[in-house]
């Protein structure tokens, strides 16, 4: 396969058209309002009301009008004026955190009025020119330092587009008869590795043990972790353990129930009341895509690997409030939400927090639609598709090939300085299954920019410690997990071996026979298990083309009990399965069952301690197994 990387595009505006329009919309927003604050200061009689609007023009510029006196006068507004300019800064943060548009607002004219109150007979002459000057001098600081940030863009998208590689598609590798995926068995490492998702997903639903608990409104949040759980163990499913029921199937719906927990979605109550004044705590509703559009591809890789239908069903997911209240519903409403979603914002691509826009959240959301439309025959997808990558391409690539990481919908602000290669290539990872063209650019980008060639392979540069957004701590793993899945998934094997090599040095905990790197958040962990557990066109394969038929009606180990009997790998052909398995606890006899059998059908068990038995009525047979160590299963119809 060779399909074209698009070059950059060379972009005649740096600001997409509706970004440019939330700008100047906010612009005259503020001239308006500083011209109120400018008339009051002007032509008020009492000093009080000068000051008010004065507090207009600026947050905290009120207190400046009163800076006159002596030494302790002038020091003790100064220090008010400063004071209100440092709470609203922190108001800006509470608004991007969490998505408070009130905080901002409520402390610039709450510092206007305190000062108003003051209304002290003497003012300093020429406090307005000093407020004025004030405001001016942020907005040019401001404005200087954007188009700064423009041009050292533009200078990097000469150099990018220059020396792009042409990555080309690659294709999915195929067993020996090349009619399915191959599916390769996992190291004893790698199974050690994957145990630690397992465990958190096989405890109680009602149990977070191993879960980092912090915050619930940013990227630390429950919710995440879930997600990011529930992802892993359907690709695992998807490229090692196809023919794997049991308690692989088990793991995955109790993180999709563990998503219904109160705990989880509570924070949205005082999101949607500070954010859209909207009192509304049901999370799959308006906007909120940080909640439903994650859950949505969760559901859908779910239902892509296992074939369980359940979550289609009328009231499948019920949030239950404390109060009483029930909000009742399933996946196909779920998906209908965010397409609804997508159509009333003009970004199309829609809020996570009230107001912020983060693409990577949308792209879940459009993981989950897409495989709910392939599954269902449906074209939810392809009634957005083109106004979604339109909006993508004008609004949320900068200039020079990076993705921006969040816009305010309101606003068009963005923060600059969030996006990298590092970044992107989670982008990259997420965006193979929807624009694979887009997906290949990104990690043409970071492979040029991050890596270098090396006797005939690849040297990883060296990574400076990132925050892992999962526990807000430096570490490398979390860049080295996010470079790795999308190496992975694009199938770049140069690039994941040098990526490799770095993780193999990382610090690691075995403990119960569960591999761990302390310090390492859960979105960590699951990063570097994608890397792991990935294949080339791994994610793309499942959202677009799903389980082989093979795979679907072939035998399956139907039951065994975790983790006492670990597989790592099981696979079907349609007739026969073949399997491989460990003890997790010990040497001894383990049973397993094996499933969706012919039933009354005599079958061949190579490996295990029968050499023959027969399939129950209900195409159910039980093996039994003595393990020491690796031992290989294959179950086939006998002559």
């Amino acid at each position: 396969m060779s399909l074209a990387t698009p070059l950059i595009p060379e972009r005649t505006d740096n600001l997409g058209p509706l970004t440019r329009s939330r700008l100047r919309r906010l612009a005259i927003g503020y001239g308006l309002l500083a011209l109120c604050g400018l008339w009051l200061a002007a032509s008020a009689s009492g000093s009080g009301l000068q000051a008010f609007g004065l507090g207009l023009v600026f947050p905290g510029g009120g207190f400046i009008h009163f800076a006159t006196g002596g030494i302790w006068s002038v020091l003790a507004h100064l220090g008010c004026a400063l004071l209100s300019a440092l709470l609203f800064v922190i108001s800006l943060l509470l608004w991007f955190g969490t998505g408070n548009q009130l905080a901002p607002p409520v402390v610039w004219l709450g510092s206007a009025v305190a000062a108003g109150l003051m209304a002290h007979p003497h003012t300093l002459p020429g406090s307005a020119l000093l407020v004025v000057g004030l405001a001016g001098l942020t907005g040019y600081g401001g404005v200087r330092q954007f188009r700064r940030n423009v041009a050292a863009r533009r200078a990097r998208l000469a150099a990018r587009n220059a020396a792009l590689e042409n990555w080309p598609a690659v294709a999915t590798p195929r067993d020996t008869a090349g009619l399915l995926p191959l599916v390769k068995e996992l190291s004893e490492e790698d199974l050690a590795a994957l145990r630690f998702a397992l465990d958190r997903a096989l405890q109680p639903v009602d149990a977070f043990e191993g879960f980092d608990i912090i915050e619930q409104f940013q990227p630390s949040a429950l919710r995440y972790q879930i997600n990011n759980l529930g992802y892993v163990l359907s690709l695992a499913n998807y490229t090692h353990l196809p023919a794997m029921h049991g308690w692989l199937h088990q793991a995955q719906r109790n993180l999709i129930e563990k998503k219904q927990a109160h705990r989880v979605w509570q924070y949205w109550a005082l999101e949607n009341l500070w954010g859209n004044l909207n009192r509304n705590p049901d999370p799959v509703a308006r906007d909120n895509v940080m909640y439903s559009g994650w859950y949505a591809a969760q559901l859908g890789l779910f239902e892509a690997v296992t074939g369980d239908l359940r979550y289609q069903q009328a009231g499948a997911i019920t949030l239950k409030h404390p109060d009483g209240r029930r909000f009742v519903h399933d996946y196909p409403g779920v998906v209908r939400q965010l397409v609804a979603n997508e159509d009333a914002s003009p970004f199309c691509l829609f809020p996570c927090e009230p107001n912020w826009i983060y693409p990577l959240c949308n792209n879940q959301a459009v993981v989950g639609i897409k495989a709910f439309d392939r599954q269902h025959g449906t074209q939810y997808w392809n009634s957005v598709a083109a106004r979604y990558r339109a909006n993508l391409e004008r609004e949320f690539v900068d200039v020079d090939g990076h993705m921006v990481l969040l816009r305010s919908t309101r606003t068009g602000f963005t923060i600059p300085g969030l996006s990298s290669s590092k970044e992107d290539a989670i982008f990259c990872f997420w965006m193979h299954a929807v624009f694979p063209d887009l997906a290949r650019r990104l990690w043409a980008i970071a492979r040029a920019e991050l890596f270098l060639p090396e006797g005939g392979g690849l040297r990883l540069k060296p990574l400076k410690p990132w925050l892992d957004p999962g526990n807000y701590r430096f570490n490398t793993a979390y860049a080295l997990g996010a470079l790795g899945m999308a190496a992975a998934e694009l199938g770049d094997g140069d690039a994941l071996s040098a990526v490799r090599e770095h993780v193999d040095a990382l610090p690691r905990v075995h403990t119960g026979g569960v591999l761990s790197h302390p310090g390492c958040s859960i979105w960590t962990h699951a990063f570097l298990l994608k890397m792991r557990l990935g294949r080339a066109n791994a994610m793309a394969d499942l959202v677009n083309e799903g389980m082989p038929q093979a795979w679907r009606e072939g035998p399956v180990i139907a039951e065994a009990r975790y983790p006492d009997l670990l597989v790592a790998r099981a696979v079907s052909d349609g007739v026969a399965l073949e399997a491989v398995c460990y003890p997790g606890r010990g040497a001894g006899i383990h049973e397993l069952v094996i499933g969706q059998l012919r039933p009354g059908q005599r079958y061949r068990l190579d490996g295990a301690r029968d050499r023959e038995g027969l399939a129950d009525a209900s195409g159910r047979l039980a093996v039994s197994l003595a393990l020491e160590g690796r031992q290989a299963l294959r179950v086939y119809p006998a002559p």
